[in-house]
């Protein structure tokens, strides 16, 4: 929960998302308050987009397929333009922000997704040159970030990966977890 209420100020002061979420105090969080303590889950979520002949196009994620995968905008100087992440879920929520620094202390609608974040292999060469697509993993669950909040409208399409077979599998990134499709028997692919 606290790391919900920091992702929803932050959106309410409309502070710039750059791949990291910001921490706030108790007090400052306590600032928002979430209608009835009610979350809402949907099914699914739809991305707009415009096709190579500029057309428009709509992909479709549901995080109980079996790969629920999307990329969004890389924000930090880097080789490679984009982030990847799995949507786990995909919620809205009624919400009130009041104090100081509230904007509008009226009942807002606010949609967010619930990810894992993947991470790049970064030891594999990739690229136009490479001729390869970068290879990618989750990221171990004990890491800080591995799991976040995602505002939709951050999400550029919905992504294909397709697992590495020939690494195997393992259960090290995450003990059994509800993060996973059950067809998993809690493995994930292994990245190298």
């Amino acid at each position: 929960m606290p790391q919900l209420k920091d992702h929803l100020l932050s959106r309410l002061l409309d502070l710039p998302y750059d791949g990291e979420e910001h921490t706030f105090s108790d007090a400052e969080s306590n600032t928002v308050t979430i209608i009835g303590g009610k979350i809402y889950k949907h099914k699914n979520f739809r991305i707009n987009y415009t096709t190579y002949d500029l057309r428009r196009s709509q992909d479709c994620v549901n995080p109980r397929s079996e790969a629920p995968d999307i990329m969004v905008l890389a924000h930090e100087d880097s080789d490679h333009p984009y982030w990847y992440t799995r949507v786990l879920g995909v919620f809205h929520a009624n919400i009130c922000h009041s104090g100081l620094r509230s904007r509008d202390p009226s009942p807002q609608h606010i949609e967010f997704l619930f990810i894992r974040w993947f991470g790049r292999d970064l030891t594999t060469r990739t690229g136009w040159n490479a001729r390869r697509l970068p290879r990618i993993g989750f990221i171990d669950a004990d890491e800080p970030g591995a799991f976040a909040f995602l505002d939709p409208r951050h999400v550029v399409r919905a992504i294909h990966t397709i697992p590495a077979f020939a690494h195997g599998r393992t259960d090290e990134y995450l003990r059994p977890s509800i993060a996973r499709h059950p067809r998993e028997c809690d493995e994930d692919c292994v990245t190298s």
